[in-house]
């Protein structure tokens, strides 16, 4: 059974702060130390602040980014820049954004998500997670005790049951409605109406929720959840949750490219000799040579599992023997057969980057950012849910939601928002 329940919950001050696109921030885990500075200076209030602040050469125990997040938290409580709900709400969110021409809208449910353990199979995650990822937002938890970014979940709902609550109470005046620095529209209505509550409260009970982004913050909720005393943070059961049904035509999966970096002389060796033993390979020229989105158009017209590789002054399309065709993923069979043999378990992280779009891929392989990067296939959703069910991970960063969920829209206090 999953158990949401409305929270009162922490937003900007818009006569603070004014333009809410200058305040808020993708979440940490996109965030590059370029666009970090970009953030602090958007403004004095900008959420990078909280939710990815800059190191110091003099940070120690004590004073660091996890204090200062802390400490920004509870002044700008004080100086009525962050307010606290008076009610305790759901929040309807709408998103919407556009991608290669096309216009999509997507619309969930902000809430407090009652954290279950996997095993419960009430919450379901589809992707392996990083042990450094987890510990950076289980210390900012810890000191902080608010979650800044929500898990994106998604729940089956093919009768269309949540459009039928959430119509009606979208003809209200919303409570945020602007667009941010990269085009994308928010919109965001309260609900308080006990009648509502309820609605949305019974239709998602039954489900079972697919986690299709945050897994490192769903881990380290409920890590942070095992560890807290309850009277004194009695949120601490509870995880903030932008819930959307699988079924809406706002959802759009782009696939994680992999960039890796500081390879010796022997294991790029070792790449190639295993790309030449597992896949068949197409040579299609230099990368300069070539428009980016053509050549990954080029991946997804193969019928067998495919990828492309760009090395210095190559670029390959790879397809799986056909001796080595599983039931695995694309991304799955990339990591078996090719990452696993360079790196022992928790290397990887020092070698491994990610891009979401080829023109990244591309770029990452000319500036020297990569020595090698391999570009994919999205991962269907069906996909996703199959192997959820199944309880089978794929490799961390399997999927991409497009766009990411904003953080700062709502924050979920695990003291004061319950």
């Amino acid at each position: 059974m999953a158990i949401i329940v409305p929270f009162r919950g922490i937003r900007y001050n818009s006569d603070k702060i004014g333009d809410l696109a200058d305040a808020i921030t993708p979440p940490y885990d996109v965030i590059t130390s370029e666009e970090q500075e970009q953030f602090y200076q958007r403004s004095p209030y900008n959420l990078i602040r909280l939710e990815y602040g800059k190191t110091s050469p003099d940070d120690r125990d004590g004073e660091n980014r996890y204090t200062r997040a802390a400490a920004y938290l509870k002044t700008w409580l004080a100086e009525k820049v962050l307010l606290l709900e008076e009610r305790h709400s759901f929040y309807l969110y709408r998103q919407a954004f556009t991608f290669q021409g096309v216009v999509y809208r997507r619309t969930g449910l902000i809430t407090a998500l009652k954290l279950e353990p996997y095993s419960k199979k009430v919450i379901l995650p589809h992707e392996d997670t990083l042990a450094s990822p987890k510990a950076d937002r289980l210390e900012l938890l810890r000191l902080c005790k608010a979650n800044f970014s929500p898990i994106f979940g998604l729940f089956s709902d093919p009768e269309q049951k949540f459009a039928e609550i959430y119509t009606p109470l979208q003809q209200k005046r919303p409570l945020y409605d602007f667009t941010d620095h990269y085009g994308e529209r928010h919109t965001i209505w309260p609900v308080a109406e006990m009648q509502a509550l309820e609605a949305l409260s019974r239709l998602i009970a039954p489900r079972q929720i697919f986690i299709a982004d945050g897994h490192h913050r769903y881990d380290t909720a409920l890590r942070y959840s095992q560890e807290a005393a309850p009277e004194s943070s009695p949120g601490s059961g509870y995880v903030l949750a932008v819930l959307v049904p699988l079924e809406d035509p706002g959802l759009l999966i782009l696939p994680f490219h992999r960039l890796l970096k500081g390879l010796s002389a022997e294991q790029l060796d070792l790449l190639q000799r295993n790309a030449e033993r597992y896949f068949q390979i197409t040579e299609c020229g230099r990368p300069e040579e070539l428009e980016p989105a053509q050549f990954r158009s080029r991946i997804a017209t193969m019928s067998t599992p495919a990828m492309g590789l760009l090395l210095p002054g190559r670029a390959l399309l790879l397809a799986v023997k056909e001796k080595y065709i599983s039931e695995e993923l694309d991304v799955s069979l990339l990591k078996r057969l090719l990452l696993d043999p360079l790196f022992d378990g928790a290397e990887a992280e020092q070698h491994l980057d990610f891009a979401t779009s080829e023109e990244e891929a591309f770029e990452a392989l000319f500036t020297g950012q990569a020595q090698a990067t391999f570009l994919l296939n999205p991962t269907p959703m069906e996909a996703v849910t199959s192997r959820a069910l199944k309880g089978k991970n794929m490799p961390q960063k399997s999927t991409c939601f497009y766009p990411k969920l904003p953080a700062g829209l709502v924050i979920h206090h695990l003291e004061l928002s319950h």
